[in-house]
């Protein structure tokens, strides 16, 4: 039976909730790793996510187990919460009581209400989490929830039309015009995530794709975008280019396509690595708002300083 329309603007609002509880997508591969798709398929309502963008696909979700498994609605929450307040607490952002407290309104309104969401000793542990964290760190100004919360949105909007966009320059015919492309969303992503990046300029004849800058230290970065694998040549010709400035220098090398084996040996020989890869993998998971920029940026250089590995695929980083 089909929803009402208040129903219909009460799961627009429950999506809109949700939408951070969880990632949209991920491979099945990846050890642990929960999705709402994932979720879905778990209780028995993967025919109901339909791929595409995220918060239409969790409404969907939603309508139809509303209007088709009724029955099935309380497993599905409550195993988006579960799972939830183990993801978001992974990514420091956890679920708060006021979240929660927002949720059980929605749920009510819908005509459920499910006894362990709204058990007092539950969100009453959310509400003393907060409270701890706010003795180490300073909290934003009371009752600015929903801007906070517009913000993550707005934020996770500006990824997924970032990840349209990229999705769109693979079908580019002009790949020259793709690589110009590339670089201004690059540009506007690492300028997202409050990196500083610096647009292209050139260093005595060479051309160099731009810099940013991550926790106070610079770094020189160059992107590649060839249609396979990059060969060494390009990787040796950047380290040169790092070798020839200062000797605190250090770079990031985005190749789209990944790299040969070769060149991937050939870096890692001889000398110390004074930069690190990221490959389009990397960028998709990132995009998809399964990590942060700054995130996977640290833990590939902590893995780089503490191993020596100048390539690490985020799959060893999202889990």
């Amino acid at each position: 039976m089909a929803i009402s329309l208040k129903e219909t603007k009460v799961v627009s609002e429950m999506a809109d909730l949700l939408y951070h509880f969880l990632p949209g997508s991920g491979s099945s591969q990846w050890k642990g790793h929960v999705t709402f798709p994932s979720v879905a398929n778990e209780v028995g309502l993967g025919e109901f996510w339909q791929s595409g963008s995220k918060k239409p696909a969790i409404t969907e979700l939603l309508v139809r187990t509303l209007e088709h498994r009724r029955d099935l609605f309380e497993k599905l929450i409550l195993t988006i919460v579960k799972e939830g307040l183990k993801y978001c607490q992974k990514n420091n952002e956890p679920i708060t009581d006021d979240e929660i407290r927002t949720l059980n309104g929605l749920i009510m309104e819908v005509g459920f209400k499910f006894p362990s969401l709204c058990d007092p000793a539950f969100i009453d542990s959310l509400q003393k989490d907060r409270r701890a964290r706010s003795s180490e760190i300073v909290e934003p100004e009371p009752n600015d929830h929903e801007t906070r919360m517009r913000e993550r949105l707005e934020f996770l909007k500006r990824l997924e039309i970032m990840k349209s966009t990229l999705y769109s320059l693979w079908k580019q015919p002009n790949r020259q015009q793709a690589g110009f492309e590339l670089e201004r969303l690059l540009n506007d992503l690492f300028e997202l995530y409050g990196l500083n990046p610096r647009s292209p300029f050139k260093v005595l004849g060479e051309q160099i794709d731009g810099s940013f800058v991550l926790d106070n230290e610079i770094y020189l970065f160059e992107a590649k975008w060839e249609s396979t694998q990059l060969p060494e040549a390009p990787l040796l010709i950047f380290r040169g280019k790092i070798e020839g400035k200062a000797s605190f220098t250090r770079g990031l090398f985005l190749s789209l396509n990944g790299y040969t084996g070769p060149a991937l040996a050939a870096i890692t020989q001889g000398k110390q690595p004074n930069f690190f890869l990221m490959d389009g993998f990397d960028l998709n998971v990132v995009l998809g708002g399964q990590i942060g920029l700054d995130t996977l940026l640290r833990t590939k250089l902590r893995i780089l300083a503490e191993e020596g590995r100048m390539l690490v695929s985020a799959k060893e980083i999202v889990v």
